[in-house]
């Protein structure tokens, strides 16, 4: 179901936000700027800002989705099909700032190289990327799969595949569009889990 126009404006509202403070970021240091500051460029107050992000690292690891009630990963989910859903939640994230879309204007991952470069930041999108897969394990354990390989494999992709491929495109200067990574980097997972494989 696609998002409301509430919720299309509150995305919007937090994507002009983010952009915001990589402007920020990008013109003095991620370390100078504050969440004032970033509150203020953006004309929000800074209460909006700890409402939406709850913290200047929250900016890279919020899901805005989520956020605003409109949860892509539940829609595209099938623990059948980890690789298919990691690359169906990209490529929606993408589409949804493509310049006709609502979001227009708004680029994902832009603010990457603060995740490489700044320890807090890559600090809390591990922490983020570990609290999902606390999430998705237990639908994988009510599937009948082993809690070993249910937790190394929610981990393979979130960060093998995911992180991997996100470090990837951005080390190789953003020339391919990034669906084309994690299209590649699912390619080495590429057999999916089955029934048979939980007895092992």
């Amino acid at each position: 179901m696609p998002p409301t126009l509430r919720q299309r404006n509150r995305l919007a509202a937090m994507h002009h936000i983010i952009e915001t403070a990589i402007d920020l970021f990008d013109e003095h240091g991620y370390s100078a700027v504050t969440v004032e500051q970033v509150a203020a460029a953006a004309g929000v107050s800074p209460r909006t800002f700890y409402r939406y992000f709850g913290t200047k690292e929250g900016l890279f690891t919020t899901d805005t989705h989520a956020a605003v009630g409109h949860d892509l990963l539940e829609e595209q989910l099938d623990l059948d099909d980890l690789p298919g859903t990691l690359q169906r939640i990209v490529a929606s994230v993408h589409a949804a700032a493509a310049p006709s879309g609502e979001a227009a204007g708004y680029t994902p991952w832009r603010g990457m190289r603060y995740v490489l470069e700044e320890p807090a930041v890559r600090e809390a999108v591990y922490t983020a990327l570990d609290d999902l897969a606390e999430r998705l394990v237990p639908a994988l354990l009510s599937k009948g799969v082993t809690p070993t390989r249910a937790r190394v494999t929610v981990r393979a992709y979130l960060f093998g595949v995911y992180f991997g491929a996100l470090e990837q495109w951005h080390l190789d200067g953003r020339v391919r569009p990034l669906p084309d990574y994690v299209h590649e980097g699912s390619a080495v997972l590429a057999r999916p889990l089955a029934a048979s494989d939980s007895s092992q």
